[in-house]
């Protein structure tokens, strides 16, 4: 069974991966501080790696 707080790592994870700026995302999340958003909350799967990767590859190739 899946736990319901599980659904804030899922939005906090989503909503960096749009772009949300961190300090408003630790806003939004209702963290004191940064690290528990930013370590405890967002979480980098491959693809995600692999995308921000692939943004800086094509920044040096322009």
């Amino acid at each position: 069974m899946t736990h319901p707080h599980l659904l804030r790592h899922t939005s906090c994870s989503r909503m960096a991966e749009a772009g949300v700026d961190p300090r408003t995302l630790q806003d939004i999340m209702g963290h004191a501080s940064m690290k528990i958003t930013m370590e405890l909350y967002n979480h980098v799967t491959d693809e995600r790696l692999t995308n921000e990767i692939q943004k800086l590859n094509n920044r040096r190739i322009s």
